[in-house]
């Protein structure tokens, strides 16, 4: 965005998050928004491991933010680890 911040919307579709690969560039503060009326269960709890970012998504509390600080391909997923994705951090 105009401020700096990159933003997400986090949904689900098609048995997975939506989207399931998130761009983003290294340095500039992610901010990620959860559609908590399409993610339920455990696709509520948003973890990408490598990055030690952790997150239960409730109606109340739909963000998350978090500044990645190296570059790579890093995997996320839902608590069961059903749901995946690719986390691509751009230097």
């Amino acid at each position: 965005g105009s401020d700096g911040i990159q933003r997400v919307a986090l949904s689900f579709g098609d048995f997975n998050y939506s989207p399931d690969t998130i761009r983003v560039k290294r340095g500039v503060p992610v901010e990620i928004t959860a559609d908590t009326t399409k993610l339920q269960g455990c696709f509520s709890t948003f973890v990408i491991p490598e990055l030690n970012v952790w997150k239960q998504f409730t109606p109340a509390d739909t963000k998350i933010a978090f500044t990645p600080s190296r570059v790579g391909t890093f995997k996320f997923s839902c608590a069961m680890g059903m749901g995946a994705g690719r986390l691509i951090v751009e230097g």
